[in-house]
């Protein structure tokens, strides 16, 4: 327990993704949605996980709710142009419509575009590390 407590934000969002991979591979591989679904999820978390580490890098509370997150990347977009130039609030609102409304909510898990999504999240944790 005490590694995790050590761990910076972005390290859970890097673990979050590595296993929503191994749960995505091995739900496919069972043809077990309940897995798929979960690894959906889990990749939202990893985006979450990110986001926050951005927020308490430049000195931010972390945030209670998605809403909240979204709100604090809009306003660093309105002061960063860095932030603003790798749309960040877009980016987070996609993954949370595809990977948490659409896929782990209502089981709608285009296995495709799952594969799709978790290169974006990948993406969107490298693109905060840089920042």
């Amino acid at each position: 327990m005490e590694d995790a407590q050590r761990m910076t934000k972005l390290d859970e969002a890097k673990n979050f993704l590595e296993e929503a991979l191994r749960e995505f591979e091995k739900g496919v591989k069972e043809n077990n949605i309940t897995l798929v679904r979960d690894a959906g999820e889990k990749a939202w978390g990893a985006v979450v996980q990110a986001t926050n580490d951005l927020f308490e890098r430049r000195g931010l509370p972390i945030p209670t709710t998605h809403r909240e997150r979204r709100e604090y990347l809009e306003k660093l977009e309105e002061v960063d142009p860095i932030v603003r130039e790798k749309g960040l609030t877009d980016r987070f609102m996609a993954r949370d419509h595809v990977l948490h409304e659409r896929c782990f909510y209502e089981g709608y898990c285009n296995i495709d575009e799952l594969r799709r999504e978790f290169e974006k999240v990948k993406r969107y944790i490298e693109d905060i590390e840089e920042l």
